[in-house]
């Protein structure tokens, strides 16, 4: 084999090392170490591929493949790079903000790994490959030095070695597989002692069957624990296994909804309203009526048609078109709804409101995006009939939206199905969290001007400015991964980084590497709220610390004293204690 096609692979290694090694930069959330090594593994992968591709591209140019000049050329450079790790680099580093520098510097990086595993292969001399290797060892030192630098957390040897642990345990694995892919159609064809074309057709053939035998066993794996994952969210918990006895919500003895087809989200639900005591008791003044909570399950209709006829009907049943207030919630994969909203909701509202959701699924969010299309037609469907019923009523009900997450999504995905060329459906929206690329976002926020608010403060100023109450309220953190991830950043510098001033709670060391980023962007979106009950926080995508500000404006609950707010938001971290505790008690089948 020539030296050539050994320098391929050996250019991947270098490449995907010095990925792996720029890896461990700052993004948007902490991570564990696992995290770090999976990260690591996934930039590595990248950095193999993009390394011994152009490598063989290199090699079959004329002008370049195999000549000195290049070889000594990616010593050199990788000399100079190394010399960075015997600076002091701990001062102010800013973050590049321009897509071609970083894409020059990136492919300077790859033409250095090119030129010294040619020269490593054989190419300029036992001693001019050595040097080449002492010297990207020592650029890839430097550039997890930086790395280190640039951190908000401190990073030690245990974490270092746990990650690169797991990181070459992962890319083991997949190149294991790899390689009994390739492997066995060599085997096959030896085995047989074929030759020629037919051969090469057994091999691949042979190679293609395991192939697809191993995606098969994967598929049927990844099947079952998604089954097991939607089998979870339909248990039923000690806590929440009676039905409630409040005529006002579903589910209980006289609802049209049975309670064993809510599912565990929709249980949980129904069973905190917040009672007439409890709201007095707060807000120390008079209930004005008892919350409303209409809850439709999965398992509760066949169709979308069916379970929004059954919610309007609910609704009507619970006297929820009694109330001056309604809030169309959209869930998020499982069903949930954030209690805080609707707790907060109620006890603003003193107890004049009600509360409907139609669950789409069982599953996480992230689990759940072949669902987008259904949830937002089903949510759509939802408010239509609503601000039907509420216009041939014509009293002064106030419909309101409310989505978070995913629903965010679904739910402003419905309302543009629904108000294409028409007036808004909605009295008021508060939409949090709301996943990057969501189209009405999009269109509100860069073509009609609407503010995206990332604390309570900035919405009140806005307010203080002269501004009206958004007729949608959009709450993202600046540094949610949810509201900031997007698969192109693979290839392409998303435009918050590519700005000096990125926002509250995120690093400003923090820069964009192509083919690396997207690996850091996914584990942050798994990360992105990390939470610990009645301890709220606001930052990722953990906006509990926020919620009950927002909905006290958008929602025009402006009679709300700041005395009131402060008993409010004692009694939300209590309600999260309590029912964190609830659902500790487990499961009646685990019982």
């Amino acid at each position: 084999m020539s030296r050539r096609k050994y320098s391929a692979p050996l250019a991947g290694v270098i490449t995907g090392i010095g990925f792996a090694a720029k890896s461990l930069e700052p993004s948007l959330m902490p991570r564990s170490a696992i995290d770090q090594g999976l990260i690591m593994a996934g930039s590595f992968g990248t950095g193999y591929m993009v390394g011994s591709t152009a490598a063989r591209v290199i090699g079959v140019i004329p002008v370049l493949g195999g000549t000195a000049a290049l070889r000594i050329a990616g010593v050199i450079a990788a000399g100079a790079r190394s010399a960075q790790v015997f600076r002091l680099r701990d001062g102010e580093h800013d973050a590049p903000t321009n897509e071609a520098s970083i894409w020059t510097e990136a492919g300077a990086e790859v033409l250095v790994a090119v030129g010294v595993a040619g020269t490593a292969s054989g190419g300029g001399g036992p001693t001019v490959g050595a040097v080449g290797g002492i010297a990207v060892a020592a650029s890839t030192a430097s550039d997890v030095r930086t790395a280190l630098a640039l951190r908000d957390d401190h990073v030690d040897p245990m974490y270092l070695a746990t990650a690169a642990g797991v990181a070459l345990g992962a890319v083991s694995a997949v190149a294991g597989l790899l390689a009994s892919i390739l492997v066995s159609g060599t085997l096959a064809r030896r085995a047989t002692g074929a030759t020629g074309l037919a051969g090469e057709l057994l091999r691949s053939g042979v190679s293609l069957g395991v192939a697809s035998a191993l995606g098969f066993g994967a598929k049927v794996a990844l099947t079952r624990v998604i089954a097991s994952i939607a089998a979870s969210n339909q248990a039923v918990e000690i806590a929440y296994s009676n039905a409630p006895e409040a005529p006002e919500v579903s589910g209980g003895e006289q609802s049209l909804v049975p309670f064993d087809s809510l599912g565990l989200q929709g249980r949980r639900l129904v069973s905190v309203v917040t009672p007439a005591a409890t709201i007095e008791d707060v807000m120390a003044q008079s209930a004005r009526n008892d919350p409303v909570r209409v809850f439709v399950g999965v398992e509760s209709g066949s169709s979308i048609e069916e379970r929004v006829e059954l919610a309007m009907r609910e609704l009507r049943r619970a006297g929820g078109f009694e109330r001056s207030t309604i809030i169309a919630a959209s869930p998020a994969g499982t069903g949930y709804v954030n209690y805080i909203t609707v707790e907060a909701a109620e006890l603003m509202a003193y107890g004049d409101i009600a509360t409907v959701a139609i669950a789409y699924g069982s599953l996480p969010s992230m689990l759940s995006t072949s669902k987008v299309k259904e949830a937002s037609a089903l949510y759509g469907a939802l408010v239509a009939r609503l601000r039907t019923e509420i216009d041939e009523l014509d009293t002064d009900i106030s419909l309101l939206a409310y989505g978070e997450s995913l629903g965010a999504q679904t739910s402003q995905n419905g309302i543009e199905s629904i108000a294409e060329g028409a007036e808004f459906p909605l009295d008021g929206a508060l939409w949090v969290g709301t996943p990057h690329g969501t189209a009405l976002f999009t269109r509100m926020t860069k073509q009609d001007g609407f503010p995206v608010f990332d604390t309570p403060a900035q919405l009140r100023d806005h307010i203080a400015d002269g501004n009206p109450v958004p007729q949608a309220t959009f709450l993202n953190h600046d540094n949610d991964p949810v509201a900031r991830f997007a698969p192109s950043m693979f290839y392409e510098m998303p435009d918050w980084l590519a700005v000096a001033n990125r926002g509250r709670g995120m690093n400003p060391h923090q820069r964009w590497l192509p083919g690396i980023a997207f690996w850091q962007g996914l584990i942050d979106t798994k990360n992105a709220a990390t939470v610990v009950p009645g301890e709220f926080n606001s930052t990722g995508h953990d906006y509990r610390a926020d919620l009950a500000s927002f909905i006290r404006i958008a929602y025009g609950f402006s009679d709300v004293t700041d005395d009131q707010m402060a008993r409010i938001e004692q009694k939300l971290r209590e309600s999260e204690v309590e029912r964190a505790a609830n659902i500790a008690l487990g499961t009646v089948q685990s019982a």
